[in-house]
């Protein structure tokens, strides 16, 4: 059988998802989690057997540490646990794109939306079971568009794409690179018209 750890703040939904996975017989429930530092605790008291998967809720909203960022635990993860940590699939209320990068830049290894049927979370965690990514149908047309307007980007462009994206100003991004002020600038012009990005903060969440 394989298992996994629940980590979500709402103490009724870790509840209904343990009921599931009892009933459903693939999947056993080793430990739950409120908040980054329980999640932390309970790997601890596991680390001599490991989940399979780990079910992550994006915002932890524990008392007295409101708005906690879930992702956070997955560098943690890596950094204890290297190789051998779990795939993470990450279980929102979110269904943008600016989440769901934000999620895979974390380390994450799939991304499922908390308004999809059962069936496609059981679908996921049995991809990421199984060595895999798990994107659904409407996310990965949208990451398969981005990934295509990067493809178009000279490297100039593509470096500056990705400082942008990073949230680095003009005059870091020209320091960054060795380049001049006016040639940001231009460049983010250019970007502007491949990627019709209306704004910088368009251009951040591409």
């Amino acid at each position: 059988m394989k298992t996994l750890v629940l980590i979500d703040d709402h103490a009724m939904l870790r509840r209904g998802l343990s009921s599931w996975l009892a009933e459903d017989g693939q999947w056993q429930t080793l430990g739950e989690a409120a908040s980054l530092e329980e999640a932390a605790a309970l790997f601890e008291r596991l680390a001599g057997g490991l989940p399979d998967l780990a079910l992550l809720d994006i915002d932890l909203n524990t008392p007295g540490r409101p708005g906690s960022w879930g992702l956070d635990l997955i560098p943690f993860l890596k950094e204890r646990y290297g190789e051998k940590t779990p795939p993470v699939l990450v279980y929102s209320v979110y269904d943008d794109y600016v989440h769901l990068k934000a999620a895979f830049r974390s380390g994450a290894k799939g991304y499922v939306c908390k308004s999809q049927d059962t069936g496609e979370l059981r679908a996921a965690m049995d991809q990421l079971s199984e060595g895999g990514l798990w994107f659904s149908p409407g996310h990965a047309f949208r990451v398969a568009a981005v990934s295509d307007i990067v493809l178009g980007l000279t490297k100039r462009e593509r470096q500056i794409f990705e400082l942008v994206q990073c949230r680095s100003s003009n005059r870091e991004i020209a320091a960054e690179l060795g380049v001049s002020l006016r040639t940001v600038e231009n460049n983010l012009s250019i970007l502007y018209d491949k990627t019709a990005a209306k704004n910088r903060k368009e251009l951040e969440q591409l």
